[in-house]
């Protein structure tokens, strides 16, 4: 069934809520209520449900044609569709897809809620089972709602989903995954050191379960935490110890943020060698994806190297490219934040004419952003910035520190 012997050794760590017998909790020995309650637990984790009606495949090949509100409705109202292996197929697809199709991935990660909530407990096989799938179904919907940009709604979804799992067989691995994909939410909402105790407990459990990559991917998720609080020279350890465990293979996802963020790392410590060093190493990967925005952000990271690095003019190349596709986009906090590294290539160049234009170009974009006064005022007095002055490299690292103080935009 795919259960590692650590998996099940680590589910009798965690308490089964259970309504036990009122005279023989009084009259067994200790020995007698612990065999109990792991035969209890076992029944609860290994119950078998009803067999389904159709499989998950012929469900979804009924839905695909329907509109996506039909499809609701049909899952809702339709007793068929009530099945764990739906329920599991719809969060597979839609963890699938988070990188590619935002959208795609709530609708399919909200049908996989209305059929676990439709489930019974014949269908999932025991209460406990049904809680567990119900956890899964609303951790998956609250990352999308994550990935969205839905925060309010998203810290809902997770605390549905913890208390359906506290309420369950103790899968520990269910509890780690949820655990993990809350760090995400912790700092979007700027909450860094709960982002980073809740890694750290992902990946104890991660760790416990012999799960390599997904430590891999709890220490990844730390590290970004740590760079968000200020930490980078934390990041960099930890960075360092996640790579190793990355399935290079299975996971270059995983394995690109994990370079992308100790190439940040390195700028953001005055290492540009190294950053542009390793940056250099990975250009193969980075042009194995097919993502415009993989692109981008691998030309704005290029842009900042080379700046550090005194290579002006190329640096300017690499920030107009990455601003011209950011702009394309809509992406404006993007826009704004290489908006101002491109300035400081003006600055540095002596170009003060064009520094100008970029500042004014700016105005727009930080009111739409919705930054505070002081924000705008110190946009306005980089307009007036002198040649390869101090004071506008001040200003333009208090924009910088500004626009990071903005809600964080979403990321899979």
């Amino acid at each position: 069934m795919g259960w590692s012997g650590r998996r099940l050794e680590n589910l009798f760590r965690f308490p089964v809520d259970r309504q036990e017998d009122r005279v023989r909790e009084a009259t067994a020995s200790p020995y007698d209520r612990t065999f109990a309650a792991v035969e209890q637990a076992l029944d609860a984790f290994f119950a078998k449900g009803r067999a389904p009606e159709a499989t998950a495949e012929e469900l979804l090949a009924e839905l695909a044609p329907l509109p996506v509100e039909e499809q609701e409705q049909r899952v809702r109202s339709a007793s068929r569709f009530a099945h764990p292996d739906l329920v599991n197929k719809l969060s597979e697809m839609s963890h699938a897809v988070r990188y590619e199709n935002a959208t795609r991935m709530l609708h399919l990660s909200h049908l996989a809620v209305l059929s676990a909530e439709a489930c019974t407990v014949a269908q999932a096989g025991s209460a406990a089972r049904l809680c567990d799938l119900r956890a899964l179904g609303w951790r998956q919907y609250a990352n999308a709602l994550r990935v969205s940009g839905r925060l309010p709604e998203a810290e809902e979804a997770f605390e549905k989903a913890q208390g359906f799992c506290s309420a369950g067989t103790g899968d520990p691995l269910l509890r780690a995954a949820i655990l993990e994909r809350l760090v995400s939410l912790r700092y979007f909402q700027r909450r860094f050191q709960e982002a980073i105790s809740l890694a750290d407990e992902a990946g104890r459990l991660y760790d416990e379960l012999g799960e390599s990559g997904s430590v891999a991917s709890t220490r990844v998720q730390k590290a970004i935490a740590q760079i968000y609080a200020g930490e980078i020279e934390a990041a960099v350890p930890t960075l360092n110890r996640a790579i190793p465990l990355i399935d290079h293979e299975g996971d270059p996802h995983l394995l690109l943020s994990a370079c992308h963020n100790l190439m940040r790392c390195y700028v953001d410590l005055g290492r540009p060698e190294q950053a542009l060093s390793l940056y250099f190493e990975l250009r193969g990967l980075y042009r194995d994806f097919q993502d415009p925005l993989i692109s981008l952000r691998a030309g704005w990271q290029e842009g900042q190297m080379l700046r550090d690095l005194g290579h002006l003019r190329a640096a300017e190349a690499a920030l107009s490219g990455a601003r011209q596709g950011f702009q394309e986009r809509g992406l404006l906090y993007e826009v704004a934040m290489v908006s101002l590294d491109l300035s400081e290539v003006f600055l540095r160049l002596g170009e003060t004419a064009r520094l100008q234009d970029a500042a004014g170009e700016m105005v727009p974009i930080f009111k739409a952003l919705g930054v505070d006064r002081e924000a705008l005022a110190a946009l306005l007095q980089l307009q007036q910035a002198h040649q390869q002055s101090q004071q506008g490299l001040e200003l333009i690292r208090f924009l910088s520190a500004r626009l990071e103080q903005l809600p964080l935009r979403h990321m899979p």
